[in-house]
């Protein structure tokens, strides 16, 4: 952001929406960061249940001990069947029980 003198005598409420909004949520001196760093720019910002869908998955796939998905269910707000769905998705260097069967 420049550094203009000015400036320090804004207020939220000189921004226009939706700096007014981020302005509330993150502080104004932020929001000058932020404009200032993407102006002119489209920016997307996915739906955060997207964003930590990745990660809770692997959290459950982590926590997994072989017979807990009635626990990971509740603990995520799952169904049990959501939860072995999860845990059947398997990355590059997992094996599953079919694997073991082919040697």
């Amino acid at each position: 952001m420049p550094d203009v003198e000015w400036t320090k005598d804004l207020t939220p409420e000189d921004l226009p929406e939706p700096y007014q909004e981020i302005s509330r949520m993150i502080g104004l001196e932020s929001t000058l960061k932020i404009a200032d760093k993407f102006q002119g720019s489209t920016l997307y910002l996915p739906k955060m249940d997207t964003v930590l869908r990745k990660m809770r998955d692997e959290r459950i796939k982590a926590e997994f001990n072989g017979t807990n998905h009635r626990l990971l269910a509740r603990k995520y707000g799952l169904t049990e069947a959501w939860i072995r769905q999860i845990l059947a998705e398997r990355g590059p260097d997992q094996l599953s029980f079919v694997d073991f069967l082919d040697k």
